[in-house]
């Protein structure tokens, strides 16, 4: 995972706090090393939204993040410069 995505997708918030989210161990699906999911961490404890971030072989990489109802808030893709 790039944490220069992290810093980018929470600018200057120090209030939160990302927790990473283990895949589920019953989930079927293909689970890529390169993709992590976070849930946003209030001072108190709450969950108040989640980010997900990917990473991809061919240089491209991003964020979707998310409000505690699944709202998108905020996304970007970026491309690794050669």
């Amino acid at each position: 995972m790039n944490s220069h995505l992290l810093d980018i997708a929470l600018p200057g918030n120090p209030n939160l706090k990302l927790q990473e989210v283990a895949p589920d161990s019953d989930d079927h699906r293909i689970t890529h090393e390169k993709n992590t999911s976070f849930e946003m961490i209030a001072e108190d404890g709450q969950v108040v939204g989640y980010v997900k971030t990917w990473h991809e072989s061919d240089g491209y990489s991003g964020y979707v993040q998310f409000d505690s109802e699944g709202n998108v808030l905020d996304w970007k893709v970026l491309r690794d410069r050669c």
